[in-house]
């Protein structure tokens, strides 16, 4: 009665927890085959001994009159989902004598088994490939839409299975058996993206807005944009993705884990940052994540990416609150139930909003009929606390009728002069590396890590890095004064002065600058 241990994985968030199925086999003189799930399973789990008889049996796998023990380890850790029923059924075909330990104990196992023995897709499948790569495994044994996403993954072998029969063939003929099916490969294609920056040709006018971009893009600096309906700001926020850096293979990677564990095949990694835009009625848990079991929120899905909230004080007031943490340390810490988790959430925030509730304060042509107590209430419905991390305001006017009949720049035409668009995202380039320069010049980056951006520099980084001489000092001072504004504020404007020093080549901050960051925050004033 020799233990069979085999590996699987549970999802648990946007991540996932390796699982160990030990199975033993207990033969008896005559009577059915009982089989007994330890290691807190999960309803789904429990369910899976029906399905496990059914499958051994379609598959000649079965075992004889006895009892079956399948215990999941850490056993003090809540299993859930289907992922594991690979894992159990190769546990079992093991114990009661089908395979030999040996060949089952060394490839992840992931993906949910039908009765007939068909495999299907489970959410999380990367993200167990990626724990388990942690672990020290090297091979996955997965359905195809999940093989074909971890097979992108460097340092693993990768095979893809479509039934039982397929998985049996994997372990049963060694590595140059003419007969074993063949490891999956990375797929290179696709990956060039589209030239960034030429959908931003499609706005016109704006031209402040598109420099707040820029400079969001830049420097990672949240943005609000406060306008009339119709001024284009869904628009805009829509394409500050195009001028973001093309993501790498590590960021590439991770967000693809997350889509994953949310249940959206990406049938290979994404190519973009994540964009999402949840809808202003979005609950709390959708927002930040939560639920039984915790399934990652919106925030966490925007992870390496941008997270667009259109008509934001019609937000919950509870979901707009619960931002401040994320927007300050990039990740969410959810508890629910005595269970624990941190989900990743370092995204960056662009807002829009109307400026009073009919939206035509400050219209050069409509009349605004709110009362002044009416655009207060509205105005308070974002708390000063979440306002104040918002580095951008940037108030948008409507686009003159003149503008909307221009004709634009051709995107692939004949000039050899890029598009408004394509200089926009070259510049956010160029001054991305300047800054990456600077921060390895003073050893405030790992080697091998990206260098942060310049809404992360901490106070000591910002006095190295974003020094400022005594007449922009006064011109801060002044500002401060005028504005009320809070420590945060005052740095957070030194963190945009130094982000718009970038974009124009400069080593120092100087008045100019300044006064620039200060003119990005007076949206609301």
């Amino acid at each position: 009665m020799n233990i069979v241990r085999v590996h699987g994985a549970c999802l648990e968030g946007a991540g996932a927890f390796l699982v160990t199925v030990q199975a033993r086999f207990e033969p008896l003189q005559q009577g059915p085959t009982e089989i007994q799930l330890t290691g807190l399973p999960d309803a789904v789990l429990r369910e899976s001994r029906g399905r496990l008889a059914c499958v051994l049996g379609a598959s000649r796998l079965k075992a004889g009159p006895g009892r079956l023990h399948l215990h999941l380890t850490p056993a003090a850790r809540r299993k859930s989902g289907a992922g594991l029923d690979l894992a159990l059924v190769m546990a079992s075909a093991a114990a009661v004598g089908h395979l030999r330990p040996a060949q089952v104990s060394g490839p992840l196992f992931v993906g949910e088994v039908g009765i007939d023995g068909s495999l299907s897709p489970t959410p999380g499948g990367l993200a167990a490939a990626l724990e388990a790569r942690r672990q020290g495994l090297t091979e996955v044994i997965a359905p195809p839409d999940v093989a074909r996403e971890v097979a992108q993954l460097p340092d693993l072998t990768v095979f893809s299975a479509e039934d039982l029969g397929g998985v049996l063939a994997i372990l049963t003929h060694g590595p140059g058996d003419p007969e074993r099916p063949e490891p999956l490969t990375a797929d290179p294609t696709g990956d060039e993206p589209a030239p960034a920056g030429e959908r931003l040709d499609e706005v016109r006018g704006q031209s402040e807005a598109k420099f707040a971009l820029q400079v969001a893009a830049t420097g990672g600096h949240g943005l609000l944009l406060v306008g009339p309906p119709g001024a284009g700001k869904t628009m805009l926020a829509r394409r500050l993705i195009d001028l973001l850096p093309v993501p790498d293979l590590a960021e590439r990677i991770e967000a693809t884990a997350i889509r994953s564990a949310a249940g959206r095949t990406a049938h290979g990694l994404v190519r973009e940052r994540p964009f999402r835009a949840p809808h202003h009625t979005t609950s709390f848990a959708g927002l930040l994540g939560g639920g039984s079991p915790i399934a990652p929120g919106e925030i966490t899905l925007a992870h390496g990416g941008v997270l667009f909230l259109d008509e934001l004080p019609e937000f919950g007031r509870d979901a707009l609150e619960g931002l401040r943490q994320p927007l300050e340390e990039g990740r969410v810490h959810i508890a629910r139930a005595g269970r624990r988790l941190s989900l990743p959430a370092n995204f960056q925030l662009i807002a829009a909003m109307n400026p009073c509730p009919c939206g035509y304060a400050g219209h050069p042509r409509r009349v605004c009929r709110c009362p002044p107590a009416s655009v207060r209430r509205y105005r308070q419905r974002i708390s000063g606390p979440v306002l104040d991390r918002i580095d951008l305001r940037v108030a948008l006017r409507p686009v003159p009728l003149d503008a909307l009949f221009q004709q634009g720049a051709a995107p692939g035409g004949a000039s050899s002069r890029p598009s408004p668009g394509r200089r926009l995202a070259r510049e956010v380039l160029e001054a991305r590396s300047r800054a990456s320069a600077r921060a390895s010049a003073k050893a405030s980056a790992q080697p091998g890590q990206a260098s942060p951006l310049n809404r992360d520099l901490s106070g000591d980084e910002l006095n190295a890095v974003a020094a400022i001489d005594q007449p922009t000092v006064d011109l801060l001072r002044r500002a401060a004064e005028r504005r009320q504004l809070s420590s945060r504020a005052v740095q957070s404007l030194r963190r945009v002065a130094r982000t718009v020093a970038d974009l124009r080549g400069l080593d120092q901050i100087d008045p100019q600058a300044m006064a620039t960051a200060l003119a990005l925050r007076d949206g609301l004033a």
